[in-house]
């Protein structure tokens, strides 16, 4: 691991630096995280440390085991349920109606999002596809009001990729499937038919949920 600069924001930058190990597969299910080793390794205090440690198991990539050291979080079915569920009931409320002022602009940053997501899975980069997922699905609760929302989304969302990557050993059929799913997403959208989009998200997040069942099993 390399040293992290000292900037104001060490705990983002070790909470986005472990994540990115998490995500990628290089720390596994199972793995511990002992703070001290990972402060030195990091070169930062244990403080730092703690808050990206508890971000992340919020997140649910790690478990923290205490007094012993948090483990790398590993996928079940039922885990796999419980997440989708969760995103089923926050992101179907989290689609509401935009102003016409933003619906656009919304719009026009959906499309720029799905036209990345095709380049990374042409390119095979399935990590970059993820984060890109992971954009595309706070953009639909970009009109919604409760910050706290978005922020559950954004973290249950990250966990859902994790899951995809580890899980997936055909992602790049997965990706286009995926692609083309938010594409319908965006036709609605652009129809202004909330309840279409809200039906398309649902049929996409079932068909997620599925994908990784049948990964999984």
């Amino acid at each position: 691991m390399e040293k992290l600069a000292k900037k104001a924001t060490l705990a983002e930058q070790a909470y986005e630096y472990i994540k990115k190990l998490i995500v990628t597969g290089e720390l596994k299910p199972g793995e511990e995280l002992p703070e001290e080793k990972l402060a030195m390794e990091l070169g930062i205090s244990r403080t730092p440390l703690r808050e990206a440690l508890r971000r992340l198991a919020v997140d649910t990539l790690i478990e923290l085991r205490k007094p012993k050291p948090a483990v790398v979080a590993a996928f079940t079915g039922q885990d796999v349920k419980e997440i989708m569920e969760l995103r089923r009931i926050l992101e179907t409320h989290g689609l509401v109606e935009l102003s016409k002022a933003d619906q656009w602009r919304v719009i026009e940053e959906m499309k720029l999002n799905a036209e990345q997501q095709l380049q990374a899975i042409k390119a095979m980069d399935f990590v970059e596809f993820m984060d890109l997922d992971q954009e595309f699905h706070s953009l639909l609760c970009y009109g919604h009001e409760n910050r706290r929302l978005k922020d559950l989304i954004r973290g249950i969302n990250t966990g859902g990729s994790r899951a995809f990557l580890l899980l997936s050993d055909v992602v790049g059929d997965s990706a286009e499937k995926a692609h083309a799913e938010h594409l319908a997403i965006i036709k609605a959208i652009e129809e202004e038919n909330v309840s279409k989009a809200k039906q398309q998200l649902a049929v996409h997040l079932n068909n997620i949920e599925s994908r990784l069942l049948k990964y999984i099993s």
